[in-house]
């Protein structure tokens, strides 16, 4: 069966005046509203903004410039978020969404299932991140540094069910500097060339199971906890962390460590371990 140049036109004509008022009467503000609470539901200190929506395609929604707060301070801002639903999950008891975005110069992207049967929300995803400049994250800007730069990739998964919530994520930054508010060593900065940790947020607390610190000045191995309740600055630090100079850092800190001590050790041999407690604001520093 042969088409017609008109007819073709008329489908053509059609679907570009459909596609033209879904776009410029899609609703939303009205999806906006109903988003932010959402996306804040189950966690009263969390607080998220969207500028506007809009639809994509493949059908879906795209949210531009997302902000999320924890109690009135930022965490993170996304340039935007693009939110997907499984086709297939629309005819089940849950919910399947595909997700990616852009923040800081870099990507993520993942899955989550939603299951809002049970009368409260349950969300379980996963996802990854790439390239993102974490000098640009503001909860990492709140740290007791002058600056924090770096490049950060990983994965990640996330289980929230009513007030309980976790997230795990196997992380790598590269090209990490940290330029710190009190010198440690006589360093007033440090630089790595790969950091690979392994974390787990449960609720308030972080543990860091395992973090590599692998730089030219030092090697540096961390475990241990961080209570993130109330202000940044007050976070209870439990941590123990191993430190393997370099040549040029023995030189250093032979004035602050013993000089016993520092005899027994060969510079990329042993390595130097102490603990850290207090807070941000006041850590403690003790040797093993």
């Amino acid at each position: 069966m042969k088409i017609s140049k008109k007819s073709l036109l008329y489908t053509v004509y059609i679907i570009a005046i459909t596609g033209f008022f879904l776009y410029y009467l899609f609703p939303s503000d009205t999806l906006k509203t109903y988003l932010v609470y959402r996306l804040s539901q189950g966690n009263p200190d969390i607080t998220v903004t969207i500028d506007h929506v809009s639809p994509i395609i493949p059908p879906g929604i795209n949210l531009h410039d997302v902000g999320i707060f924890q109690q009135n301070k930022a965490l993170v801002d996304l340039d935007n978020l693009k939110i997907m639903p499984g086709i297939l999950s629309l005819f089940s008891a849950k919910s399947t969404v595909n997700f990616k975005g852009r923040v800081n110069a870099g990507t993520f992207s993942g899955r989550a299932e939603i299951d809002d049967n049970s009368g409260r929300l349950e969300v379980k995803g996963d996802g990854r991140i790439s390239g993102i400049q974490v000098q640009g994250i503001p909860a990492l800007q709140r740290l007791p540094a002058d600056k924090i730069a770096g490049v950060l990739n990983g994965n990640f998964n996330y289980t929230t069910a009513g007030p309980n919530r976790s997230l795990e994520g196997k992380l790598t930054l590269s090209q990490f500097r940290i330029e710190l508010n009190k010198a440690v060593f006589n360093l007033k900065s440090l630089e790595f060339r790969d950091v690979d940790a392994d974390l787990m947020l449960k609720n308030d607390t972080l543990t860091i199971k395992n973090t590599t610190a692998r730089g030219n000045q030092l090697d540096a191995d961390l475990t241990g906890t961080i209570e993130l309740t109330g202000e940044t600055g007050e976070n209870a630090l439990d941590l123990t962390v191993s430190v393997t100079p370099h040549h040029l850092l023995l030189a250093k800190i032979e004035k602050i460590l013993p000089m016993d001590s520092l005899r027994k050790r060969k510079a990329g041999k042993a390595a130097i371990s102490f603990k850290i407690d207090g807070t941000m604001d006041e850590p403690g520093f003790s040797l093993n």
